[in-house]
């Protein structure tokens, strides 16, 4: 691997680490805006420093600041009305953060105005959740357990339940509609709508879908096989089936489908 290469390493491992901190605290869609608009003020950095080796690229980066607190300052922008790519991008850019230029604790580089190290560089890792990195868990939530350790450290707790809502309104319909079909009678033969935004988001983990429409139809299938009545003509026992018992078996998984969609929403989930 050429020398420019392995400084183009550094630059995707560190908007790898960028969006994995903002993964489950900023929606699908600002995030890719966001990891955009630092990567061209990145390029636009080492272009005016001359930074062409690893190393160089590391000091440039050093003044970007550490991965959650590029996220941070994104989060309460975006909590100020302001658009990322307001921000100044930089912390500490002047060079005057703390441990500046290896003025910490033995040899180790502090990112600028933060306390904390910078990591080593490695060419190989593990990829982020969303391009299918390793899964946490049925219900774990989406952001990364170094993540959440690291908010809890610096007293952050990440957005609250209500901005993950207000971030992502139509899986919060979806979940509504998942409940009320279920809730309602009289509706429940609507549930195929939830089923069409779930599979059309961006938003849900792969598995999130295949849950939230196999189980609604295998439960109808089981409660349609479950009906006692009679019919003279297939067509009458398969609506009869559906009506009586096979309607009963949907209401109860949209039920339960809709408080794991709820549970996964309230607990982070975003787009993979």
């Amino acid at each position: 691997m050429t020398e420019p290469e392995r400084a183009e390493q550094v630059v995707l491992a560190y908007l790898a680490d960028v969006g994995e901190a903002a993964y489950g605290r900023l929606p699908h869609r600002r995030r890719v805006a966001f990891i955009g608009d630092l990567r061209s003020r990145i390029n636009a950095a080492c272009a005016a420093a001359g930074a062409r080796s690893p190393e160089e690229v590391r000091k440039v980066l050093r003044q970007f600041g550490d991965p959650e607190d590029v996220v941070d300052r994104a989060c309460r922008e975006d909590g100020n009305g302001n658009g990322a790519g307001n921000g100044n991008g930089t912390a500490g850019g002047n060079g005057n953060g703390a441990g500046g230029g290896g003025d910490g604790d033995g040899d180790q580089v502090l990112w600028a105005g933060s306390k904390r190290p910078m990591p080593e560089h490695r060419v190989h890792r593990e990829p982020p959740p969303w391009r299918g990195g390793p899964d946490r868990g049925l219900l774990r939530g989406a952001s990364s357990g170094r993540s959440a350790r690291r908010r809890r450290a610096n007293g952050g707790t990440g957005p609250g339940p209500f901005d993950r809502v207000r971030h992502n309104p139509a899986e919060a319909f979806t979940v509504v509609i998942y409940l009320c079909t279920g809730l309602i009678g009289a509706i429940s033969l609507l549930w195929p709508v939830g089923a069409v935004l779930v599979v059309l988001s961006r938003v849900w983990a792969r598995r999130d879908q295949w849950i939230a429409v196999a189980v609604p139809i295998a439960a109808t299938v089981v409660g349609m096989v479950l009906w006692q009545g009679e019919a003279p003509y297939v067509d009458q026992v398969i609506m009869g089936s559906l009506l009586s018992t096979g309607v009963i078996g949907l209401r109860v998984a949209a039920v339960a489908c809709g408080l794991y969609l709820a549970v996964r929403l309230l607990r982070g989930v975003d787009a993979s």
